[in-house]
């Protein structure tokens, strides 16, 4: 008799922001919402910080959690995120990173408020600081959530558009790190790294220079990715030997593309997130 294998997790969505970064719900709330949603495994992937694990609850029931965060990075003086999957947390190279990236983040911060001050608005670094999560990790959307609560825009898209968006007057530029640096630290860490989103890359080429620098993987699917992006992803991976994973990029409930529940992973890569957990879970224990 044929016994067909099943893996055990099928419900997942690894690529969700809490509170932390720049999203709207606590680690917690996020941990609740996922069980709800009867998921099997999720991560919480805030951007450039993992501080959302200090702040789990200790009852996750039956839900599986794979640590991660989404490190900025660039590439020819383009924007590329990473996912680290399975980090240590306490990696020093990769505390390092995330240290520089608060400090320069704030700094940032501090230069484009000063432009919007310039430009007739009235906002506050403390105000921005507000909004911006536990450890006060600020990025663009924090500043353009006080742009839009103040009545300064109609939109955060619109914010983007007219003042803080990369040629936006109210502009300056984030720390920079380059992608191998940044696989680096999450290699150092323990982790697995994989290209968030690779279908927003400025080149599709790209994905291959990743490739050769030694990136373990690709978000395949992501509610941003054309199906005919998938099946390419999916083929680049196979013939690569590359993990493949989905996640939604969930922010907040206000919005209705990037929601909060099991992404529509196919088989192939729900057999590779199974085999990312196996590995992970022989890596650390």
């Amino acid at each position: 008799m044929i016994v067909k294998k099943i893996d055990p997790i099928r419900r997942i969505n690894l690529h969700l922001h809490s509170n932390v970064s720049d999203g709207f719900l606590s680690p917690s709330q996020v941990v609740e919402r996922a069980r709800e949603r009867n998921l099997d495994m999720i991560s919480i992937t805030d951007h450039d910080t993992g501080d959302a694990y200090q702040l789990l609850p200790k009852e996750l029931g039956n839900l599986k959690i794979l640590p991660g965060l989404e490190l900025s990075s660039t590439h020819e003086g383009s924007d590329v995120h990473i996912l680290g999957f399975g980090v240590n947390f306490e990696s020093a190279k990769l505390a390092e990173m995330i240290e520089m990236y608060l400090v320069g983040r704030r700094d940032r911060a501090a230069r484009m408020i000063e432009k919007l001050v310039d430009l007739g608005m009235d906002l506050s670094l403390d105000e921005v600081a507000a909004v911006s999560g536990s450890r006060e990790l600020i990025v663009r959307p924090h500043i353009a959530q006080v742009l839009l609560a103040k009545g300064y825009v109609s939109s955060k898209n619109e914010a983007f558009d007219k003042f803080i968006g990369n040629d936006g007057p109210a502009y300056s530029p984030k720390p920079e790190f380059s992608v191998p640096e940044a696989i680096d630290a999450i290699h150092q860490a323990n982790g697995f790294a994989l290209i968030a989103h690779p279908g927003k890359l400025e080149s599709g080429s790209y994905i291959h220079e990743f490739v050769e620098m030694g990136i373990d993987g690709l978000e395949v699917w992501h509610p941003d990715h054309y199906q005919y992006q998938v099946k390419e992803f999916i083929e680049i991976c196979q013939n690569n030997g590359l993990y493949m994973t989905a996640g939604s990029d969930f922010h907040g409930d206000q919005d209705r593309h990037n929601v909060f529940d099991a992404v529509p992973a196919n088989e192939v890569i729900l057999e590779s997130v199974n085999q990312l957990w196996r590995e992970y879970q022989c890596r650390v224990n």
